[in-house]
């Protein structure tokens, strides 16, 4: 009955976990670049009967292990939005962000970044107060300078005059990832240029929440491509859109139904092996 009790217990911790991940897929849903996450389950086998065990081959069944599958390469679709500094990626690779250390109390501009670079592919950008690109989650943008050549750094728009002396009034990220100021005399002036980040194995980064990832060993170092050419096997960047969630609503509730009645069935077989037990410690009593 041990057995049993262990083999349902193991059951139930997998089934929560996927009902976790489904509670998570849901409640972003319609977080722009958010990437799903998918439960694998696994059967565990321990040890071997003896030779004259019925059992086929004389395995012992132990139950099931789960894991989140990370599919971070899934592309969603990518829609057109109103912002004008939204960005959405169509193929592989992320914008390269930056996180604040701190916040200045009194402006609320960041007071620092950390050293490590971050990845994402939630390309809701807007220009903040200290002028640089900062998405919905709070991750900033890297970009390279205008020529696209070097390494892409916390982009910052300059607001100053034109050479003309005409005035700065918007900037914008067009489609090929250039970064581009408008001014009042009509004229427009490429800033920065967005590299896309790829890596050999994109699944394998690091999860820091539902859009953002660091590097790892397993995933390999990020190598920068340039969305016009699409060098190093990178997407191209489509500006003054989004890209949606990978969530699907309606698989994510048909595998919710599937995860509730595995957990009650294995509530239940608890229940059972515990009413068992104490019956056989009756009759021994």
């Amino acid at each position: 009955m041990n057995s049993v009790m262990s083999t349902a217990i193991l059951a139930i911790n997998a089934q929560a976990m996927a009902i976790g991940n489904i509670s998570d897929n849901v409640a972003n849903s319609s977080t722009a670049g958010y990437k799903a996450v998918s439960t694998q389950f696994l059967d565990m086998v321990q040890g071997s009967y003896g030779t004259g065990s019925p059992v086929l081959n004389g395995t012992k069944q132990m139950g099931v292990t789960a894991s989140a599958d990370f599919l971070n390469r899934a592309q969603g679709q990518v829609v057109s939005d109103s912002s004008t500094t939204s960005a959405a990626i169509s193929g592989n690779g992320f914008f390269p962000v930056a996180k604040p250390t701190g916040f200045d109390p009194e402006t609320g501009e960041p007071t620092g970044f950390e050293n490590t670079v971050y990845y994402t592919r939630q390309g809701d950008f807007h220009v903040d107060s200290s002028g640089r690109l900062v998405n919905a989650a709070g991750y900033y943008l890297m970009a390279a300078p205008a020529s696209g050549n070097g390494t892409p750094r916390i982009f910052t728009v300059d607001t100053d005059d034109n050479a003309a002396g005409a005035s700065y009034t918007s900037v914008s990220i067009t489609d090929g990832g250039s970064i581009t100021a408008s001014y009042d005399d009509g004229t427009t002036a490429v800033q920065g240029q967005i590299l896309l980040a790829n890596f050999a194995e994109p699944d394998k980064l690091d999860r820091i929440d539902g859009t953002a990832f660091r590097a790892t060993e397993d995933s390999g170092n990020a190598v920068y491509g340039h969305p016009l050419s699409r060098s190093n096997g990178v997407g191209t960047v489509a500006g003054s859109a989004l890209e949606l969630s990978t969530v699907d609503t309606a698989d994510q509730m048909t595998k919710l139904i599937v995860a509730q009645q595995a957990y009650s069935m294995n509530s239940q077989v608890i229940q059972a092996a515990d009413e068992m037990l104490s019956k056989a410690m009756d009759m021994k009593g």
